[in-house]
């Protein structure tokens, strides 16, 4: 049986953000990407910029995300389907 892998990478149909978050879930930085933008190089790109900056990432964004750290202080930055300013409810809830 085969898996289903999901390429995070992949052209969409739809707008894309690029999100640094501490890890109480604030909003450091956002980007919202376009339909279509190069998604691997938007996350290539702010690599090498905190990279510069001496940020250390812990692993490769294979997956669409990242921990990275400086100086005792670590960030997760992550491509992401939904808007980081959006409020509503992300579950379903059976009692609504």
């Amino acid at each position: 049986m085969a898996r289903y892998r999901h390429n995070v990478y992949a052209k969409s149909t739809t707008p894309r953000f690029c999100v640094i978050f501490d890890l109480q879930w604030q909003i450091i930085e956002c980007q919202r990407l376009e339909p279509s933008a190069d998604l691997l190089g938007t996350m290539r790109t702010t690599i090498d910029r905190l990279s510069s900056d001496g940020w250390i990432f812990e692993a490769t964004p294979k997956f669409g995300f990242v921990f990275l750290r400086r100086n005792g202080i670590r960030r997760l930055l992550t491509l992401t389907e939904r808007d980081p300013y959006d409020a509503t409810p992300q579950a379903f809830s059976p009692f609504k």
